[in-house]
C-alpha cells in the first residue's frame, strides 16, 4: 500500500514539474499569434516589449496602439497607447481564485500609471485586470475587475466593477456588477446605480468565432439613473438577443429598450418599451463575410484597400442577403401615462425586385419606392386628448386647463377623425399606415411620398 501511494505521489509531482515545460512553447506561440492578429486589424498595432520566461510561467509586456485617424481623419498621426502586462502560470497545479487545477492561469493587467494624474485609485491595483483559468478540455473561467475610482476634485466617483464568466463546449456565460457612478456637475449632476451586465451565448467557442448566428442573450440593466435635479429613470434594461433557425439557416436579431418609470418635474411615464428586430437574415452571408474579412486582414491593414475590397464583396453577395427577404420590424412600442396607455407596431420588408447595387441602397428614394411597410397605432382616448391639450397650451402660452385650450384640442382631434387619419373605437384612437410603391396610405387616404 505504501509503495503504491509512493508511486502515485511521485507521478503527481512529476506531472506538476514536467507539464509546465510542455505548455510553455505552445503559450509563446499563442502570444505571437495574438500580436499578429492585432496587427492585422485596421488602425491597430502591437508588439511584445519584453518577455520573462521561467519554468512555471512567463510574463510578457505588450504595447498596443490605435491610430485615431480611423475615427477622425483630422486626428492623423495621433495614437492611443496602452501597455498590457500578461502574466501566465502553467498548470496543472494552480492556486487561483478561479480554481486549484488547470492547464494555465493568465492575468492581463492594464496598470494605467500614466492616468494617475487624472484618476485616483488604490496604488496596489492595476486600472483593469482580467484573469483567465484554462481547463484541460479547452474550457475556461474568467474574472475581471476595475477598482474604485475618483478624480482629484472628487466630482467623479466610480464604485468599482467586478465580473465573472465561464466558457465550456456548449455555452459562454458572464455577469458583471457595478454599484454606482456619480458625476457631481454643478449644472447637471448625474448618478447611475445598480448596473448589471449579463451575457449568455449558447454556442461553443468555435461557433462564436465563425461570425454567424446562434442563440444568445445579452442584457444591460440599471436600477436607477438620475439626471440633473428633476429627472429620474428607474428599471432600465437594454437587451440584445439573436437566434438561428437550424432548418432554414436564417438568423434574427432583437434589440429591446425598457424603462419601468420615468419621472420628470411631476410628469410620469411607466412601462416604456421599444423592441426592434431584424429577421430572415442569411446565416451563410454572415459566415462568408467573416471568412472574407479575416482573409483580407491577413493580407493588408490598409483602410482604403480593406474598405474597397469589402465594398466589392458586398456587391457580389448582396443577392444572398436579399433573397431571404430580410425584415425590419418594431414589434412593440408602448408606454403608460397617468391618463392612459399607447402601443404601436411596424413591419417592413423589400418588395420583389432585381438585385440592387450598393449605390442604389444608399439612395432614400430607393427605399421609399421599394419598401413595403405596415404600421398600427393605438392610444387611449384620454391620453390623446391630454397630449393635444398640452401641445395647444404650450403654443398658446396658456394654462392647460383653460377652456379655449380644451376647445382647440378637441377641434384638432375631430379634424383628424373627419380626414380619416384615425378612428375612435371603444375609447381608443386607432390608426393604420401602409407604404408601398412610393405611396403612403392612412386607412383609405392615399398620399405620395416621392
Amino acid at each position: 500500500m505504501k509503495k503504491t501511494l509512493a508511486v502515485l505521489v511521485f507521478t503527481l509531482v512529476a506531472a506538476c514539474i514536467v507539464t509546465p515545460k510542455i505548455i510553455a512553447p505552445t503559450y509563446q506561440e499563442k502570444m505571437a499569434d495574438i500580436v499578429s492578429n492585432i496587427n492585422n486589424a485596421p488602425g491597430y498595432s502591437a508588439k511584445i516589449v519584453s518577455t520573462n520566461a521561467a519554468w512555471f510561467g512567463a510574463e510578457n509586456k505588450v504595447l498596443v496602439s490605435f491610430d485615431t485617424a480611423q475615427i477622425d481623419p483630422a486626428l492623423q498621426g495621433e495614437k492611443l497607447e496602452a501597455e498590457l502586462v500578461i502574466e501566465t502560470h502553467y498548470g496543472p497545479l494552480l492556486f487561483s481564485r478561479n480554481g486549484v487545477f488547470g492547464l494555465y492561469e493568465t492575468d492581463i493587467r492594464f496598470v494605467g500609471e500614466t492616468l494617475r494624474n487624472e484618476l485616483i485609485w488604490d496604488e496596489s491595483q492595476p486600472l483593469y485586470q482580467l484573469s483567465v483559468l484554462g481547463g484541460f478540455t479547452g474550457n475556461f473561467k474568467l474574472a475581471d475587475t476595475i477598482p474604485a475610482l475618483s478624480n482629484p476634485t472628487n466630482t467623479f466617483t466610480f464604485s468599482g466593477y467586478a465580473g465573472k464568466g465561464e466558457m465550456n463546449d456548449k455555452e459562454f456565460i458572464y455577469e458583471g456588477v457595478l454599484n454606482q457612478i456619480d458625476v457631481d456637475d454643478v449644472y447637471s449632476p448625474t448618478k447611475a446605480e445598480g448596473l448589471t451586465v449579463s451575457v449568455e451565448l449558447n454556442a461553443d467557442l468555435e461557433t462564436i468565432m465563425k461570425g454567424g448566428f446562434y442563440d444568445s442573450m445579452m442584457d444591460l440593466s440599471l436600477d436607477k439613473l438620475t439626471l440633473g435635479m428633476g429627472t429620474e429613470l428607474s428599471g432600465i434594461t437594454i437587451g440584445l438577443s439573436s437566434a438561428l433557425d437550424r432548418d432554414t439557416q436564417l438568423g434574427s436579431l432583437e434589440i429591446g429598450y425598457f424603462i419601468k418609470e420615468v419621472a420628470y418635474e411631476g410628469f410620469t411615464v411607466s412601462d416604456l418599451a421599444l423592441v426592434t428586430e431584424l429577421d430572415n437574415l442569411s446565416n451563410k452571408f454572415f459566415l462568408d463575410y467573416k471568412n472574407f474579412s479575416d482573409s483580407l486582414l491577413a493580407e493588408t491593414n490598409s483602410p482604403d484597400s480593406i474598405y474597397g475590397a469589402l465594398f466589392v464583396f458586398m456587391q457580389d453577395n448582396i443577392d444572398e442577403l436579399l433573397t431571404a427577404k430580410p425584415e425590419f420590424n418594431i414589434t412593440d412600442f408602448s408606454g403608460t401615462f397617468s391618463e392612459g396607455s399607447f402601443s404601436a407596431s411596424l413591419t417592413s420588408k423589400l418588395a420583389d425586385i432585381s438585385t440592387p447595387t450598393i449605390d442604389e441602397l444608399t439612395i432614400p428614394e430607393f427605399w421609399l419606392y421599394n419598401a413595403i411597410v405596415a404600421a398600427n397605432i393605438e392610444a387611449d382616448e384620454a391620453l390623446v386628448r391630454s397630449l393635444a391639450e398640452r401641445f395647444i397650451a404650450d403654443k398658446m402660452r396658456a394654462p392647460v386647463t383653460a377652456p379655449e385650450v380644451k376647445q382647440q384640442a378637441q377641434i384638432i382631434i375631430d379634424g383628424l377623425i373627419q380626414q380619416g387619419l384615425m378612428k375612435l373605437e371603444n375609447d381608443k384612437y386607432l390608426s393604420e399606415i401602409t407604404i408601398e410603391k412610393g405611396q403612403g396610405k392612412i386607412y383609405e387616404m392615399a398620399f405620395p411620398l416621392m
